[in-house]
Formats: C-alpha cells, sequence, structure tokens
C-alpha cells in the first residue's frame, strides 16, 4: 500500500516500518509521487491534496483545537486519524490500517470470489437451464416419436396379423385394398389404390379399389415409372387423373406396382411413402403367393378336367405303384395293378418295370397301349402314366382283316364261279339231254341211267354251294325281311360240310320263319356252328333246335364241348375273347355275332356249364 509521508516525519515513518513486522512488506513509501493510499502530515500538508473518498488520512497536529471546517476541507472525518507528533500512536495507526485493510481485502477478495462463484453458479445454472430446456426438448421428441413409433409397430403388427390371416381367402387382393385404404384415409384424400401386373403378352392388368368395389382392366404396356403414368392411366380410364405414387413390388415373380391416385394438396406424402416402405416386401411376398396360388387353381382344375375328360385310364403313381392321383375311382394306398388288371403282383409288361412304353391287357381284356414320364417331388419318384384303350382299334384293324378276307374270298368265288359254272352248265345241260332221250337211256344198262342221275345231281348240288359261296362272301346291304331259318341253316351247313365230317349234327325245326338279314344270320350261324366244331376235340354231337317263350322264339345251337367256365361267361361277349390256343383264333367271333343280331333288332344268349358244353341261342321277335 502506497504512502505519502510529509518530508519531516518520514524518517519517523521509516524507523516505524522497519521496527514492526510486517509493516515494511504492508506499505511502500511513495515521496516522489502525489498518488497514495495513505497520506501523512500537517494540516497544511494534506490540504494540498484533493482526496477520493477512499485514500486515508493520518494528521500529525500538536494544536489540539484544529478548527473543523478546516477538517472538512482535508476529507470525510471517517477516514481521518488525528495523532500528536512523537505520541507513538502512528504504529497503532498504521496496524489498525494494515489489518483493516487486510480485512478489507479479504472481505474483498471474499466478495470477488462470491460474485465469481455466483457468476459461475449463475453461468451454470443458464447452462443447466439451457441443457435441461434442451433435455425436456429431447425427451418430448422422444415422447413423440416413440408415441409415433408405438402406433406404426401396432398398426405394422396389425396389418402382418391380417395379411397372415387373409392371405389364404379367395377375395384376398380386395381386402388388402380395403386394409390400406383405411390407414390411407388419415393421411390425405386418396381417390384410389391399385395394383399393376404385367402378364405373360405383355400387356397391364391393373386392379383397382375405389374405396367400394374392387375393379380389373387389361391395358397395353404401362409404364409405372415413368413421370407421365398419370397421362397413361388417363387414356385407359376415359377421365382425367390427378397425381400417382407408385411402388415396385420386390422380389415378385412378375413386374407388378401398388399405385395409388390423390387429388388432395394438403397429402402427407412423407407417411404415404414410410408407409409403404415399411410394408413393400411382405405385401410383395404375400400378393406374389396369392398369384401363384390362383395360378396353381387354375393349372390343377385344368389338370383335374383332362384327368376326367381323358377316356383311357390316367394315374400318378409312386415307385411302389401306390396310388396318388387318377381319373377312375380308387381308395388310399391303394395299387394300380390291383384295380385295373385285377393282379396280386405288378404287370410283367408295365412300362414302370420295362422304362419305356408297352402295351398291355387289363381286367375286361382291354388291350392298353401306355405312356409314361417321371418326375420328383419332395425327394420321390413319381410316375405320370396315360392308357390308350386300343381294344377298338385292334377290332377295327381285324373287322378290316375280316372285310379283306371276305372281299378276297368273294373275288376268289366269283372266278370260281364263273371258272366252274361253265362246265358244270355243259355237264347238267349233257346229262339232262341224255336222261330226256328216251331211246338212249332204254339203251344203256340199268347201272348207267342211275349214275347219270347221281350226276346231275351231283352238278346241281356243286352249282348251290358255289352260289352259297358267293351269298357269303358278298356284303349286301343290310336289309331286314322274313326268312327261312331253316332255309339258312341248310344253306350255312354247306359251307361247313368238312368242319362237321366227324361230327354228328341233329337239327329239329319247323318252318319257323322269322325277321332278319339273310346274310348277316347266315354269318351268325356260320361262327356259332364252326366254334362248336372247334370246341369238341373228339367226335361230338350238334343240336340246333328251337323252343318258343312268350313273344319270342329262340333257336339253340348246343353241343357236347367242354363249356366255358363262369370267368370266361362273364366276358364271353368282350371282343378278343377267346379259348383257343394262340393263333388258332382272333376272338371276334361271338363278338361280331352279337353285333349282327342286335343290329337285327334280335339277341345272343350264352348258357353253359363245365365240361356240359355250350349253349348258345339266338332270340328272334316272334311274327
Amino acid at each position: 500500500m502506497l504512502v505519502q509521508v510529509q518530508p519531516q516525519y518520514q524518517n519517523h515513518v521509516k524507523t516505524i516500518l522497519s521496527n514492526i513486522a510486517g509493516l515494511n512488506s504492508f506499505f511502500e513509501l511513495n515521496a516522489s509521487s502525489t498518488e497514495g493510499a495513505i497520506f501523512i502530515g500537517d494540516l497544511d500538508y494534506l490540504e494540498g491534496f484533493s482526496f477520493e473518498p477512499s485514500q486515508i488520512r493520518v494528521l500529525v497536529s500538536a494544536d489540539k483545537n484544529v478548527q473543523v471546517d478546516r477538517l472538512q476541507n482535508i476529507a470525510e472525518v471517517s477516514r481521518l486519524y488525528v495523532i500528536e507528533p512523537e505520541d507513538g500512536q502512528l504504529e497503532d495507526i498504521l496496524l489498525t490500517i494494515k489489518s483493516k485493510t487486510e480485512k478489507k481485502s479479504q472481505i474483498s477478495q471474499v466478495k470477488s470470489e462470491i460474485q465469481k462463484k455466483r457468476k459461475e453458479l449463475e453461468e451454470l445454472n443458464s447452462q443447466l437451464s439451457n441443457e435441461n430446456e434442451k433435455k425436456i426438448q429431447s425427451l418430448e421428441k422422444s415422447h413423440v416419436e416413440e408415441s409415433e413409433k408405438n402406433r406404426n409397430e401396432k398398426s405394422l403388427l396389425h396389418f402382418l396379423d391380417f395379411i397372415q390371416s387373409e392371405s389364404v381367402s379367395y377375395d384376398f387382393l380386395e381386402k388388402l385394398f380395403r386394409f390400406i385404404w383405411k390407414d390411407l384415409k388419415k393421411m390425405g384424400r386418396v381417390h384410389l389404390i391399385g395394383l399393376g401386373m404385367t402378364t405373360q403378352s405383355g400387356k397391364s392388368k391393373i386392379l383397382f379399389f375405389d374405396g367400394s368395389s374392387e375393379s380389373t382392366t387389361l391395358a397395353p404396356y404401362l409404364d409405372f415409372k415413368s413421370e407421365k403414368i398419370s397421362n397413361q392411366l388417363a387414356s385407359v380410364w376415359g377421365r382425367p387423373v390427378g397425381k400417382v405414387a407408385a411402388w415396385q413390388l420386390p422380389e415378385i415373380s412378375r413386374e407388378s406396382f401398388v399405385f395409388i391416385e390423390t387429388v388432395d394438396q394438403q397429402t402427407n406424402w412423407q407417411r404415404i411413402k414410410d408407409y409403404f416402405a415399411e410394408r413393400l416386401a411382405i405385401t410383395s411376398m404375400y400378393i406374389d403367393r396369392w398369384m401363384i396360388e390362383k395360378e396353381t387353381e387354375v393349372v390343377v382344375d385344368r389338370w383335374k378336367n383332362t384327368f376326367k375328360s381323358f377316356p383311357g385310364f390316367t394315374h400318378v403313381v409312386d415307385e411302389d405303384f401306390r396310388i396318388y392321383q387318377a381319373n377312375y375311382p380308387f381308395e388310399e394306398k391303394s395299387y394300380c395293378y390291383k384295380l385295373l388288371a385285377g393282379r396280386e403282383t405288378p404287370c410283367e409288361s408295365c412300362p414302370i418295370i420295362k422304362n419305356k412304353n408297352t402295351t398291355l391287357v387289363l381286367k375286361n381284356e382291354l388291350t392298353m397301349k401306355t405312356y409314361f414320364s417321371q418326375f420328383r417331388f419332395q425327394h420321390k419318384k413319381f410316375f405320370f402314366v396315360i392308357y390308350e384303350d386300343i381294344t377298338k382299334m385292334n377290332l377295327l384293324h381285324m373287322q378290316i382283316i375280316q372285310t379283306e378276307k371276305m372281299s378276297t374270298l368273294g373275288r376268289l368265288g366269283n372266278h370260281l364261279a364263273h371258272e366252274l359254272n361253265n362246265p358244270l352248265t355243259g355237264v347238267k345241260s349233257y346229262v339232262q339231254t341224255l336222261l330226256e332221250d328216251k331211246a338212249v337211256v332204254e339203251s344203256l344198262p340199268n347201272t348207267a341211267t342211275s349214275d347219270l342221275n347221281e350226276i346231275l345231281k351231283a352238278t346241281v348240288r356243286c352249282q348251290k354251294i358255289i352260289k352259297n359261296f358267293i351269298d357269303f362272301s358278298q356284303k349286301k346291304e343290310p336289309s331286314l325281311e322274313e326268312v327261312s331259318f331253316d332255309e339258312i341253316l341248310q344253306n350255312t351247313i354247306v359251307l361247313l360240310k368238312t368242319a362237321l365230317r366227324s361230327h354228328r349234327l341233329f337239327i329239329d325245326l319247323k318252318d319257323d320263319r322269322v325277321r332278319a338279314n339273310a346274310h348277316d344270320l347266315q354269318q351268325v350261324l356260320f361262327n356259332l356252328i364252326k366254334n362248336s366244331c372247334q370246341a369238341m376235340k373228339d367226335a361230338g354231337t350238334i343240336k340246333v333246335y328251337s323252343e318258343v317263350e312268350g313273344d319270342k322264339i329262340l333257336f339253340h345251337v348246343e353241343d357236347s364241348g367242354d363249356g366255358f367256365d363262369e370267368a370266361i361267361l362273364k366276358n364271353i361277349f368282350q371282343p378278343f375273347m377267346t379259348t383257343k390256343a394262340q393263333g388258332e383264333g382272333t376272338g371276334l367271333g361271338l363278338y361280331l355275332s352279337k353285333k349282327l343280331m342286335n343290329n337285327m333288332g334280335a339277341d345272343l344268349r350264352v348258357s353253359s356249364a363245365k365240361e356240359k358244353g355250350a349253349k348258345i341261342s339266338l332270340v328272334f321277335d316272334k311274327l
């Protein structure tokens, strides 16, 4: 602290400062300047300064009667010390000043420190307040975001629950449109929502929902990525179209877009974009699955219709021949060889065993040509087999062969008739001429006349045989007329002389007439009597007789052969059904005979007992 001392007191002050510890370091004499914190001197000296209120004045005066007005000139009394010279008070005053100054300095320092701390506290408080405000704002924002997030999560979970439960329904797409429609209404005015798909033909199929109903439009290819999609849709729908936003469905089997049309300027596009961004992947997956299921249903329906419409047998079997799908009735764990062939083991000619297309015979003597293909499903091997019934084809083939045989036989018969009838006619004429000439007859021995009569009979019989042969081999237009059954039988027997040579034939018929086609009836009798002859290994008996049953007349052809067992009787009239050794018969005789009888409005019946012969009856309406 600077001290200004009147020169005459400087030594005295120096001595005090030197003698008292702490004062010399605290106070500093400043003789060359008018500045200072403490001024020490007499009244005249002190009046020479202009004091600040904070400066201390020490008046050294021996005169105790100092005028008050002079004191007021130098300073406030509270900052003025008055001492007498050489009385020792100066030491106390300086110690007091030092003490007060130090205390004041300490107080000032404390105040400064307090103010500093207060300022720091205020700054900290302000900082904390700002941070608190920021935290509050951040918490409020977080709360809003968390609430929005919870709402979004709740909405998304609701969407997932809906799409999982409704994705299997037939009208899933319309329900999906309705669900999204309700959500979008909260974000602005949406005019419609739709789905645009590119078809295999390159066109665009549009399914859209306007809040009340779903509609479908097929249009030329639409580019939903283009900014001009609104104009393209306007051309398709024939109306103005508002703003269109489209989102492509990811990872879908065909190019597809979900789109919306809006007419509201206040639409919250960001929310809509976020809405679809969160749902596009799952929506794409379920729509793709739904479309695949729909396409699968169409394929399955077509597959089933193909199965049902195919005239032959069709089935899918595994490696163990177990049926999984077929166009004929079957039970679970059924086997194809049991149902179709009536076997306990797989067919020897099965295409699966042979690993190639084959021909095999099923129940009822059905001849089938097979076509098969192999595929795998769930690591298991399956076979798709188609059976084409070639029984009728074979039958037609045999009929063609039979027709060709008969045609050849007819041509041969005509040739033989021409070649044989001429000499037979000559022989017949010569014999008749000889027999008519009495003179010649009387001149001949008796045996010669008898021989000529036998020759005449033989030529007539030969001409009759040739005529029957030609009639039998030449097919005439089928026409029904009254014919004599016995006469047709006799004409037929002439053609079977060789077959009947080792057997006995008994005929018990009246002059019964029936309505029939003579050629077809002869064909039937020829087949039946020939079959009877072939059925008897040794010399046997054939009986032909008639019987009346109500309004029917039956002509029985009965033989003494081995007969038929029950299994053969069930299929006796099936084509290619034969009991003869391979190469000896076609199995078409009874089939064609029954068919010819039915064409004449008649019928053919068979009755038999094993080892007791067979009886076949020709049934006609009684005239």
